[in-house]
């Protein structure tokens, strides 16, 4: 399966680039196989349009991680989800997996942490997701991505209810097949 990874050179996306070679990364630092910007992409540059028109599968990937980034923040990866959901459509990619967060709906134990525009964003992303499906042939799954940290030495001094949503290389992976049907 032709895969695309938008964000593929933050933490989660330089790990799901090692699981999937062949992958095509996206992503506005270098390093990534086509250098742009999720929040001005042109989907009709001549190397979008060709990733775009190979790929069957794509991992989204390319939003932020900090809980308390400014609602602007958030109201950007809600605009620029939805314009790639719509190149998705135009392209007709087949699987899409989109960020989403424990954050969209915040556990009991979690008690200290409520739903902010963070995991309104998330919410959103879910629900469009669930409006990519309605179309027969198409899988979109807003996958609740557990803690990633960037270094495994960061568990030694996580709260306990970070360290609980703890997801390692080989669940962060596997979590990604599966919703992308492999």
């Amino acid at each position: 399966m032709a895969i695309l990874i938008l964000g593929s050179e933050g933490n989660i996306g330089r790990r799901l680039r090692a699981a999937f070679p062949g992958a095509i990364g996206i992503d506005r630092a270098a390093g990534a196989d086509i250098v742009a910007d999720l929040a001005d992409l042109d989907y009709d540059a001549p190397a979008i349009r060709a990733a775009f028109a190979q790929a069957e599968g794509l991992i989204h990937v390319a939003t932020s991680y900090d809980v308390d980034d400014p609602p602007a923040v958030h109201w950007a990866a809600v605009r620029d989800t939805a314009r790639l959901l719509a190149a998705c459509d135009r392209y007709d990619i087949k699987r899409v997996v989109l960020p989403s967060s424990d954050w969209a709906q915040p556990r009991t134990r979690w008690a200290a942490h409520q739903i902010n525009p963070y995991g309104h964003s998330k919410r959103v992303f879910e629900a469009m997701a669930e409006m990519y499906s309605a179309t027969p042939g198409r899988v979109a799954v807003a996958l609740r991505f557990g803690w990633v940290p960037r270094h495994p030495d960061e568990l030694l001094t996580a709260s306990d209810w970070l360290k609980a949503n703890y997801w390692d290389d080989a669940r962060l992976v596997g979590q990604v097949h599966g919703a992308l049907g492999l």
